[in-house]
């Protein structure tokens, strides 16, 4: 009984170091100038849920780093950051939408509002 007890909690452990990993990787990746490994591990960390990484991908995005510049999932990934309680989320945000048009905006409102749905809920910090 204790060995599968044991079992269930380091399958626990398991996702919640590999989602770290990817974010460290990817700062690790971002200090040497290696900004494809860094987009890729950032974006990898996100997609499990690491909001650490949502402000890191929207600035990838902004400024063409490791990735092409898209302002539409700059304006995504900036979106989410600001749920997460991110203080910059939404100044770079509206960065973003600054260069975008209305109709630009309004899809990145709606793929913003598909990414919400898809990615675990981040823990927002009290204000």
């Amino acid at each position: 009984m204790i060995f599968r007890y044991v079992l269930f909690l380091m399958s626990l452990l398991i996702p919640v170091s590999s989602v770290i990993a990817g974010f460290e990787e990817g700062e690790a990746a971002n200090r040497e100038g290696d900004r494809a490994t860094a987009f890729a591990e950032y974006q990898a960390a996100a997609m499990a849920g690491d909001d650490r990484a949502y402000g890191k991908l929207g600035s990838m995005y902004l400024y063409g780093l490791g990735t092409e510049r898209d302002y539409s999932m700059a304006y995504v990934w900036f979106g989410l950051s600001k749920d997460a309680g991110d203080k910059y989320g939404e100044r770079f945000q509206q960065t973003a939408a600054s260069v975008m048009t209305a109709e630009e905006v309004r899809q990145a409102e709606t793929l913003l509002n598909d990414y919400r749905r898809q990615l675990p809920s981040p823990d927002v910090p009290d204000k």
